[in-house]
């Protein structure tokens, strides 16, 4: 997901969906693949190129800048160049109340719309302050549950990237429908994927109630830490069991103390330290 530069220039975007149409019209395959990704139909073909206009690119590069429309894009960059007077405490106030409102009505319409792509991009680009704090008001309006079903619908899409988004926002935003989903995909071909479902699956710190989950985790949970074919997917879970304290926890972490990788040796070692077990010595 590309990101704003610090002090975003209209005209620099511009350009961008300038030469984003052109990519297009010349036949450039990435430039293809990110209109198809966007535009909600297959990718004009050659044929039909002379339908496709600035509008088409300029709505593109606002998707892929989390934003729902080119106009609200350009309202932000313009915002965000005005120069303006401090702001009373009141006046910060009121612009937070209306961030978080736009912020909830777009999350609202990407669920109604199915559009788990800009939904789950959405959530990569906000700061933990503003998930928690629009996670607060759509519970208090009772439109919480709509939001997660987009994200759990997002789950299954054949992008892997909105598959990693939408399990990385169920973090926070998870309720108890997303404990079969999540573990299922455990199971995805793509580790970044399962990292993100391991943490959304297993940690209840940052959820609004624990998740909760059919049948116990733990040997779950083990056999990621044991068994998953990416390195990073299982150093990942090893600090997820610190909270489980028992006797199959312990034997694991202690055959993991022994491991060839040196970040996962070191972190199942703290983990048993911090559980107060003494580390067995190799040999």
């Amino acid at each position: 997901m590309p990101q704003l530069p610090s002090s975003p220039s209209l005209d620099y975007l511009r350009g961008q969906a300038k030469r984003l149409l052109k990519a297009f019209l010349g036949g450039d395959v990435q430039a293809r693949e990110r209109f198809a990704a966007h535009l909600n139909r297959r990718a004009p073909a050659t044929t039909d190129e002379r339908r496709v206009r600035l509008a088409d690119a300029q709505f593109v590069l606002a998707r892929e800048f989390g934003f729902p429309s080119w106009a609200r894009l350009a309202a932000y960059v313009e915002a965000a160049q005005a120069p303006s007077a401090p702001a009373s405490p009141a006046d910060r106030r009121s612009m937070r109340r209306r961030f978080l409102d736009e912020l909830a009505a777009s999350l609202l319409a990407w669920s109604h719309a199915h559009d788990t792509q800009s939904l789950g991009a959405r959530f990569a680009l906000m700061p933990l302050r503003d998930i928690l704090a629009v996670r607060e008001q759509l519970n208090a309006t009772g439109e919480l549950p709509l939001v997660v079903d987009g994200l759990i619908q997002g789950l299954s899409h054949r992008q892997p990237r909105v598959r990693f988004d939408c399990a990385g926002a169920l973090d926070h935003m998870a309720d108890g429908r997303c404990a079969v989903p999540l573990r299922r995909l455990l199971n995805d071909p793509v580790p970044r994927v399962r990292r993100a479902a391991l943490h959304s699956l297993t940690c209840d710190a940052c959820k609004l109630s624990p998740l909760g989950s059919e049948g116990d985790l733990v040997p779950v949970m083990l056999d990621v830490a044991l068994n998953d074919p990416s390195i990073r997917v299982r150093r990942s879970a090893v600090p997820l069991l610190e909270s489980h304290a028992d006797a199959r926890v312990e034997e694991t972490l202690q055959t993991l103390a022994l491991s060839d990788d040196l970040i996962l040796s070191r972190t199942a070692q703290q983990v048993l330290r911090r559980q107060g077990v003494r580390v067995e010595e190799e040999g």
